[in-house]
């Protein structure tokens, strides 16, 4: 149902020509609404500065959904800038508004966070390299290559009609032969590991959940937590980590 929905909102909007950038601008103006809304020390800017973050989440997947300007330089380029900085935004807005309730170690729990959201985003990137090449190949000057002539292609030798060439024969798997409690099994991994990996999506949903019940500094809290999950679980199995589009 939430496939639908996000498919026919992307669909809706690329027909008023509204570009994969100008959805990411959209969250990121959903973003500093939501940090406004959590400055205030209530219920009612809790709730709807967690409501504000469903918005983010949402144009994020119909952002996914949309095919126009998949690859675009300003998209890829507009994503990367807006990501974090939304995200700082919502802390900001959190400290504002502990600090506000009268909690006087609110920013100190906001630069926790900081710090730990650094430190998981680097080991990732950092784990996400590729290799070095332990043997690189130096660099020829024009001078000592080797002139190569033009190569032709082989004759083509044509198979024997004997029927004596060798066929290999593929087992294809029968559809329904996997047991379902497999399936269900890998997908609850999956999902797990998903969690693990503490993107910014939980990382929302962390946010929404503790404001309204508890309050910002139990966000913050639980932000560092998840942090701290997410680089021991990337350091025990590198295998968890988080697919990037």
């Amino acid at each position: 149902m939430t496939g639908t929905v996000t498919r026919v909102t992307a669909r809706m909007l690329e027909r008023r020509h509204v570009t994969r950038s100008g959805v990411t601008r959209i969250s990121l103006v959903a973003a500093v609404a939501a940090a406004v809304w959590f400055s205030r020390a209530d219920v009612v800017g809790a709730a709807a500065g967690s409501a504000l973050l469903g918005l983010v989440l949402c144009c994020d997947a119909v952002r996914a959904r949309m095919r126009a300007h998949r690859r675009d330089a300003l998209t890829v380029w507009t994503v990367s800038m807006v990501a974090p900085l939304r995200e700082y935004v919502v802390y900001v807005g959190l400290a504002f508004g502990a600090a506000a309730a009268g909690f006087a170690s609110a920013w100190g729990w906001a630069a926790g966070a900081l710090i730990a959201l650094a430190l998981r985003d680097a080991l990732l990137v950092a784990r996400s390299a590729p290799p070095a090449s332990s043997n690189p190949n130096p660099l020829a000057l024009p001078s000592q290559r080797r002139p190569e002539g033009l190569r032709l292609p082989g004759p083509r030798v044509p198979p024997p009609r004997d029927g004596s060439s060798e066929t290999v024969t593929r087992v294809r798997p029968v559809a329904g032969a996997e047991p379902a409690e497999t399936s269900e099994s890998l997908s609850l991994i999956h999902l797990a590991r998903r969690i693990m990996v503490f993107g910014q999506p939980t990382r929302f949903l962390v946010i929404a959940v503790a404001t309204v019940a508890f309050d910002a500094r139990i966000a913050f809290l639980s932000l560092v937590v998840g942090c701290v999950v997410a680089i021991t679980g990337e350091l025990v199995d590198p295998s968890s980590r988080e697919p990037r589009p």
